[in-house]
């Protein structure tokens, strides 16, 4: 089924549309597209094998096709979109497994960052990964969802920069990792202070410097995420998967 992507349909979409994308910098725009994009394919504004179009997305936003075509190229990475070779890009609905797969890497690359990171850590990393937490706590109170996983990627962040491996630093950008909170709040109606909150235990780990109890809590913290995958039917899971949160 070939996406239709009217004027009215798009601005129909949740969130809106970035104002003034003209005014911002490429990369800036590219990241707002992708969060938009994000938001409307996990809350079923468009349906598993619609098709995007770069043209009319660009038309849409005002902007060349450039940060749009680098936006779906990410959204390819996280799999939520398609490219099929002269066919186009399409949306991809993500299984229940495919959730579990890419939680289930993600917490053991962030066990690693943790495990590399502790001995390494300084008093500066530690006040800067509490004031992280802290605006974390200021933007779930506000309900600023955009600013909240930001701060998070930037948490996550200081203990990849920490743990001062190339690779792993390449892994974590590669996989777009940092827009996986964003879905996580979407896709299973997470409560953002309890978000939040559970960044302090991962401090209170860190800051004791120990390479095994810094990578078990982080595990831990990505694993919890898992919940509402593994302690749902599967036929609840279908419709999360399918249509963004089953409250929604």
């Amino acid at each position: 089924m070939r996406l239709n992507l009217s004027e009215s349909d798009l601005m129909a979409a949740e969130p809106s549309a970035p104002n003034n994308p003209t005014q911002l910098n490429r990369h800036v725009l590219r990241e707002e597209i992708k969060e938009y994009l994000i938001d409307a394919i996990l809350r079923g504004k468009y349906q598993p094998g619609e098709r995007l179009t770069e043209l009319a997305l660009a038309r849409h936003f005002g902007v060349s096709q450039a940060p749009i075509r680098e936006a779906l190229g990410h959204l390819a990475l996280m799999g939520f979109v398609e490219s099929k070779p002269y066919r186009g890009t399409y949306i991809h609905k993500h299984s229940p497994e495919e959730l579990l797969d890419i939680y289930t890497v993600r917490a053991w690359l962030e066990a690693l960052a943790g495990r590399l990171a502790a001995p390494r850590l300084t008093e500066e990393d530690l006040a800067e990964l509490t004031a992280l937490v802290d605006g974390m706590m200021a933007h779930a109170h506000g309900n600023n969802v955009h600013d909240f996983y930001k701060a998070d990627y930037a948490f996550h962040g200081v203990i990849i920069r920490v743990a001062d491996n190339t690779m792993l630093a390449r892994l974590f950008d590669t996989l777009q990792y940092s827009y996986w909170t964003f879905a996580s709040t979407i896709l299973f109606d997470y409560d953002l202070v309890y978000l939040a909150q559970r960044h302090y235990g991962v401090v209170d780990a860190l800051r004791k410097r120990d390479p095994l109890l810094a990578a078990q809590v982080l595990q831990t913290h990505i694993e919890e995420l898992l919940t509402p995958l593994t302690a749902q039917p599967t036929a609840k899971l279908s419709k999360v998967t399918t249509n963004g949160s089953a409250n929604h």
